[in-house]
């Protein structure tokens, strides 16, 4: 896999976060992976939404997984635009998408989903906190590099990830140092950080070592003198 950025739900510090504008921004911007939150609907679609509630991210109130989506597609998540589906991510981009699982329940419709659209497999690369989740995922889908996620890249980390056979894992930028990283590549897996939103931090994380790292702001990559290849980052 190559040097990953990843545009966190888009770029949400441009546009309203996991919209299909945000998105395709962050597309427009340089990022070669798209990071969404998946959550299902009432009546079990695949919506893509950070937060449990709608409240903070569009005109509305109340659970995502107690709405409806007809419910949920007239909300307003921004700019007038609607909570998209991950059918409809799909269908309007190209690279890589960190699909974060944010409720396991999810996962049986996503499954569903990719048998109904196989050729979309190898672009996915779902993630999620909870490590049943990146279990049942990396069983369903043994090709994919499927990651686990961590606020501190703490001790035993490396370990868990290998047993629910994770390729990589994801932690926080402040909580990482060059033997963390250095430990997980011996394991064979990769390390991304997160949120990398500033010069000073894009250059702390290449200075790790790491495989890739989430912005809120992809225009941080050319501000802090790097360009995007398929050889990594590279001085400009």
């Amino acid at each position: 896999m190559p040097f990953v950025v990843a545009g966190h739900r888009g770029a949400r510090n441009l546009i309203p976060e996991n919209t299909l504008p945000s998105l395709a921004h962050a597309v427009e911007l340089g990022v070669n992976e798209l990071e969404i939150d998946l959550r299902p609907s009432r009546d079990g679609r695949i919506m893509i939404i950070h937060d449990a509630t709608v409240d903070r991210t569009t005109d509305g109130s109340g659970a995502v997984r107690e709405l409806t989506f007809e419910q949920l597609r007239a909300l307003d998540a921004g700019n007038g635009e609607q909570i998209p589906t991950l059918a409809e991510v799909l269908d309007a981009t190209e690279v890589s998408l960190q699909a974060e699982i944010k409720d396991p329940a999810v996962i049986d419709p996503v499954l569903e989903l990719l048998d109904e659209r196989p050729g979309e497999i190898s672009r996915l690369a779902p993630t999620s906190f909870d490590a049943e989740s990146v279990h049942r995922l990396a069983k369903a889908w043994p090709e994919v590099c499927v990651g686990l996620i961590n606020a501190v890249a703490r001790p035993g980390l490396l370990d868990q990830a290998i047993e629910v056979g994770a390729g990589r894992v994801l932690v926080g930028l402040e909580s990482t140092d060059i033997a963390f990283v250095r430990a997980a590549h011996r394991y064979g897996l990769q390390v991304n950080v997160w949120q990398v939103n500033t010069v000073a931090e894009v250059h702390q994380a290449v200075g790790l070592g790491v495989d890739g790292f989430t912005t809120d702001d992809p225009r941080v990559v050319a501000q802090a003198g790097y360009t995007l290849t398929d050889q990594g980052l590279v001085r400009t």
